[in-house]
């Protein structure tokens, strides 16, 4: 990942509060049939009125960030009716990530928004290690900034914001709302100048000020991310044949 380091996965997963108990309500993994066809290798493509690329970073081809046990390959993304679909291949060792970087910035105030559905197992934990998320371009990581908007950590729905503090230090605030998260629900962020607000289905569910944390909040433009990647260590349990499904983005 340009910019981010391995560091951010062990820090959220600290932030990550454990929930007692989730209700067994679970998406089956198999996605309708629906009219699929596959988007150009490498090629940025439109989508929601915005430039996007079939990667991780950039529009490379195949990538394969240290912090996964999966490689993001072009192949691994699809189109279905208005829908992105971000596919874990049988195997579990390749996926889809689409990203906006070098195509599509923002800086606040903003507000991203976007409804993903997500496959949990029988025991309604987040399937594999899926993220909706938004990174700054300027300077390095974590001064820069990185605001995520949902992340699956140990099979748990979480939000988090990372940055730099007063000494420089690596640092991070975050939560996991209490709830059942498997299926389709929508995930938006208003980024402001002096606070980041986490809102899920409607209600917010987490915020960071710069008076919270000390140090003004992220401000250089920042371009957003859906990826579907697998770790162990990290997301939920690794399966294969999984899809991550991006039903509609915005952003404002």
């Amino acid at each position: 990942m340009r910019a981010c380091s391995p560091v951010r996965w062990i820090v959220a997963v600290m932030v990550l509060v454990l929930l007692s108990a989730v209700p067994t309500i679970f998406l089956a993994r198999s996605v309708q049939a629906l009219t699929v066809h596959s988007l150009q290798l490498g090629a940025p493509f439109s989508w929601q009125g915005m430039k996007w690329c079939p990667s991780y970073i950039g529009c490379g081809t195949v990538q394969s960030p240290s912090q996964y046990t999966v490689s993001f390959a072009p192949s691994q993304v699809s189109e279905s009716g208005s829908s992105i679909l971000l596919n874990m291949n049988g195997s579990a060792t390749s996926s889809g990530a689409i990203n906006t970087d070098g195509e599509e910035t923002w800086t606040p105030p903003a507000t991203f928004t976007a409804s993903i559905t997500l496959p949990c197992n029988t025991s309604g934990q987040i399937e594999n290690w899926p993220a909706f998320w938004a990174v700054g371009t300027t300077g390095t990581w974590p001064a820069q900034g990185e605001i995520d908007i949902l992340e699956g950590l140990g099979g748990k729905a979480t939000w988090t914001y990372h940055y730099a503090n007063a000494a420089g230090q690596n640092a991070a605030v975050g939560g996991a709302p209490a709830g059942n998260w498997c299926g389709t629900n929508t995930y938006a962020v208003d980024w402001q100048s002096s606070s980041i607000t986490f809102i899920w289905d409607g209600k917010q569910v987490g915020q960071v000020t710069s008076s919270q944390i000390g140090v003004p909040i992220a401000s250089d433009p920042m371009f957003t991310i859906f990826d579907y990647g697998a770790n162990p260590a990290y997301g939920g349990p690794t399966v294969g044949g999984a899809t991550m499904r991006i039903s509609s983005y915005s952003a404002s």
